[in-house]
């Protein structure tokens, strides 16, 4: 499936934070996505709301990702927790309907089709993975 371009409104998300070295992310993620299970209900999400996995930037090989939820305001953030405002944005979008485990090539497979079609790409590879019911709607930031 080719990528779309989609406009996506600013949002504001509350989740887990981590900051790890690229090759740690394999095993820490999953740690993570553990205690976002166990603590998802803290968040006071929007009625809608799906879980997320946000790339917030990549700086070298150092990655900084959030798992959260959507939510109204960033007035009441669970300790433990961050609250991150996303701006709105353009964004390359596709629907991943294959197992998690080949997300990345989904992704490589976005950033391929910028390269083909001469659109850059966000300088900091900020990335949303949003969990829904017929897979995972993958966006890619354009600069």
């Amino acid at each position: 499936m080719e990528p779309e371009i989609v406009e996506r409104e600013s949002f504001n998300t509350i989740g887990l934070t981590l900051t790890c070295e690229e090759n740690e992310l394999h095993f820490l993620m999953p740690e993570l996505w553990r205690e976002f299970s166990r603590r998802s209900g803290e968040i006071p999400a929007l009625p809608e709301a799906r879980p997320m996995d946000i790339a917030l930037s990549r700086r070298g090989t150092t990655y900084t990702q959030c798992v959260g939820l959507p939510v109204a305001s960033l007035d009441s953030v669970p300790k433990g927790m961050k609250g991150h405002e996303v701006p709105e944005g353009r964004y390359l979008f596709v629907k991943h309907a294959g197992p998690e485990t080949d997300i990345w090539k989904t992704f490589a497979n976005m950033q391929q089709f910028a390269e083909r079609e001469g659109l850059a790409l966000d300088p900091v590879d900020f990335k949303i993975d949003e969990t829904h019911d017929d897979g995972h709607h993958l966006y890619q930031r354009l600069s």
